[in-house]
């Protein structure tokens, strides 16, 4: 941001503020409430009066008209929570999903987007594409490694020539000139996981001397789980930038105990000056997906229903192909089995089955003799595409012992969903609310200001947003205001489409977005761009 730009929104600011004060009259006047800033500091009460979409006073006791006045004695006012790692991207620039019902009617006003390697680098574009028809939240893109890759050579297997890594430079400065936020990866995913550690690293460097942050989805959050946040660390301190790691988990039995060697990692890079953060999800089961689909078959089967599957998995010849191929892996695409067994995958839903639910599949093989695959093959026959499984499974104690660590924040791994889609997470419906519900409120595990810490100004300083993310004078109004004891996350694995309770008025840019629960068809969001 030139010095003019700064000085001019300085300004813009102060003069806001000043005709709030002057003429003592306001959009909406929130009068008792409990606040909880977003800096950690102990929640106080106050009045906070807002003005266009600014906030312009908190007092004690403001006098003064507005055109609402909300009475909020017994209830908490935080900023509004931002998500530091989703895929809202997908289905945001849809006319059934824009509004991005399932985060704002959990609090959530801004959305990080273009995780996992996946967001563009046009963002000019996805800029006027996303606010053309309005938005429910405000969104912040990042530009993804997968993309730069794919623009420059495709899926190909291989290291780049000068050229093409030339090119990757190139589309990634003019991304970050646009106001892309940084750069994302995905390293489990092709093309990303074909890149080495140096080819990463050159690329971030184009982010050197910028605020622009690097986040990861890592190459490994399995057996390489200390591994790939050895390479995370490289790769941002040779780069010179800013680190984030996407919802860090140790994921299956086997990796439980990596958690403790992977937080002594970041506290060393912390301690020899490198910026490192984390993000997590508040749930110990990672995304969902129908078991059949991660069975993979020959294509000479030519397969057209869950019923042909069904049938070739009845017979052993077929069976043991199928065992084959999905225990090796097809190349070119991410095969879950085949990346690390049957180690990591537990059961979420079995209509057939219920006294399956959470059992894991190396468990089961255990206790029946058998193995991990035969059960799965016996439970795709018995139930077809209804039974769904978790991807990952963690440790509850670990996420635990995560979430208290100063650096690392909340996060869902979701999108803007539709409610019929199948497979879908609860976090994309209750990541929030159920921070605030069970490890805030039931559990006690975090105090009510270093939980909205974690969701507001923690996450607005690592991403170096202005006036956003804490209640402050002259900051953006978004904010969210809610009864602590009602807030619940219903969203379940088995029931997944079910928006969070409690949270009673949401403010987007000064509009009022949520009144009394219900969504008021405001599309206030912006796509929000870095100016550093």
């Amino acid at each position: 941001m030139s010095v003019t730009i700064r000085l001019l929104t300085i300004c813009s600011i102060f003069l806001s503020c000043i005709a709030c004060n002057e003429q003592e009259e306001y959009d909406y006047l929130i009068k008792n409430a409990l606040l909880v800033d977003g800096t950690n500091s102990v929640p106080y009460q106050a009045d906070l009066a807002i003005r266009n979409d600014t906030i312009c006073k908190i007092s004690g006791k403001i006098r003064g008209e507005a055109k609402v006045i909300i009475e909020a004695k017994g209830r908490i006012l935080t900023p509004g929570f931002i998500d530091m790692h989703t895929h809202c991207d997908w289905g945001m620039d849809q006319k059934e999903t824009k509004g991005n019902l399932n985060y704002l009617l959990q609090g959530v006003t801004t959305v990080v987007t273009g995780n996992c390697g996946y967001g563009t680098g046009e963002i000019s574009s996805f800029k006027a594409r996303y606010e053309e028809n309005g938005i429910g939240t405000n969104m912040v893109p990042l530009t993804g490694f997968g993309w730069l890759r794919s623009q420059a050579m495709g899926k190909a297997d291989r290291d780049p020539t000068l050229e093409e890594a030339k090119q990757m430079k190139a589309l990634f400065q003019e991304a970050i000139d646009q106001g892309s936020w940084g750069l994302s990866s995905g390293l489990q995913y092709v093309p990303e996981k074909y890149s080495s550690t140096k080819e990463i690293i050159e690329i971030a460097k184009v982010m050197s001397g910028t605020n622009r942050f690097y986040t990861t989805h890592m190459r490994s959050e399995e057996d390489e789980l200390v591994e790939a946040t050895q390479e995370a660390i490289q790769i941002a301190t040779e780069a010179n930038i800013p680190l984030n790691i996407s919802h860090l988990k140790a994921n299956g039995r086997e990796n439980w105990d990596s958690m403790e060697q992977v937080i002594t990692l970041v506290l060393k890079a912390q301690e020899s000056g490198l910026s490192v953060t984390a993000d997590m999800y508040p749930y110990d089961k990672s995304a969902t997906s129908a078991l059949y689909s991660v069975l993979l078959y020959p294509e000479s089967l030519n397969l057209k229903s869950i019923e042909d599957l069904q049938k070739v998995l009845a017979d052993p010849q077929m069976r043991e192909a199928i065992r084959s191929l999905t225990e090796r892996g097809r190349p070119g695409q991410t095969n879950w089995v085949a990346k690390g067994g049957w180690n990591y995958f537990s059961i979420v839903n079995a209509p057939n089955n219920p006294d399956l639910t959470n059992k894991m599949f190396i468990d089961l093989a255990e206790e029946q003799g058998t193995t991990a695959f035969d059960i799965a093959a016996d439970l795709v026959i018995d139930e077809g595409e209804n039974l769904i499984i978790s991807l990952s499974t963690m440790l509850e104690s670990n996420l635990i012992k995560q979430m208290k660590e100063p650096w690392i924040m909340f996060s869902s791994d979701g999108s803007a969903v539709k409610q019929k889609a199948k497979g879908i997470h609860p976090r994309n419906y209750g990541s929030q609310a159920r921070v605030i519900r069970k490890y805030i409120v039931e559990d006690k595990i975090l105090s009510l200001q270093d939980g909205i810490f974690k969701m507001t100004g923690l996450p607005a300083k690592t991403l170096g947003l202005e006036r956003k993310g804490i209640i402050k004078e002259g900051y953006s109004a978004d904010l969210v205001l809610f009864d602590l004891d009602s807030v619940n996350d219903p969203a379940t694995f088995l029931k997944p489409h079910q928006y969070a309770e409690g949270i009673d008025f949401v403010w987007v840019n000064g509009e009022l977005a949520v009144n009394n629960g219900e969504f008021e068809s405001v599309f206030a969001g912006k796509v929000l761009l870095a100016t550093k």
